[in-house]
């Protein structure tokens, strides 16, 4: 692989990742206004279709590079699973526009503002790697580990939202409306969790 070749791609990584913190915004922006939900989900939708354009232009020119076959089965995995998470966000905001969710809960903003959090750590590793040294492997494998922190978090919510939900009275239709939510979230923290693994399989293929 040329370096202008390995720019593009890391260029790609991060463009993809630039149209998932604007998802991210969107999604944050309708638990402020969610009787806006219809309008901010097309909006994701939207960036989400981007997302498509960005991937597929990019597994175009990787398809034409002079790779072996492991080294452009990592790099597409990298790319693919970022696509996946923006896919996902995409997802959640159908979701909360298809149950018709009118209320956002406590639980559901914090679930939100965890995402966003993670999605901002996601950047920085994506740049790590683009800059990555050897000697600052220990630095890297931190980051990564604080990243991967989320799903770890995320899974302990998880466990108070859904308990709560089924241990307090609620409408069946609440019950059902949240329970598509938190697990939909829960999706991302695990797709998160597999982007968190192809970074350390990147770092571990340069040494």
């Amino acid at each position: 692989m040329t370096n202008e070749e390995r720019d593009y791609l890391f260029d790609q990584g991060l463009a993809l990742s630039s149209i998932l913190e604007r998802v991210c915004v969107e999604l944050l922006g309708m638990m402020e206004n969610i009787d806006d939900r219809v309008e901010i989900s097309r909006a994701i939708s939207k960036l989400e279709s981007e997302g498509d354009d960005v991937f597929h232009a990019a597994n175009d020119r990787l398809q034409l590079m002079d790779l072996n076959n492991d080294d452009r089965l990592q790099i597409f995995s990298i790319l693919r699973h970022v696509e996946d998470i923006i896919d996902m966000i995409d997802e959640l905001g159908k979701t909360i526009v298809r149950y018709n969710t009118r209320t956002v809960t406590n639980g559901f903003k914090a679930s939100v503002n965890s995402i966003n959090g993670a999605v901002k750590k996601f950047v920085v590793i994506i740049n790590a790697m683009r800059e990555y040294n050897p000697e600052h492997k220990e630095q890297f494998y931190r980051t990564v580990n604080t990243f991967d922190a989320f799903k770890v978090d995320y899974e302990k919510m998880y466990d108070v939202l859904i308990y709560e939900l089924f241990s307090t009275p609620h409408d069946i239709v609440d019950i059902i409306r949240c329970k598509a939510i938190y697990d939909a979230i829960r999706d991302i923290f695990t797709a998160f969790e597999v982007s968190a693994d192809d970074a350390y399989k990147y770092i571990v293929s340069k040494g």
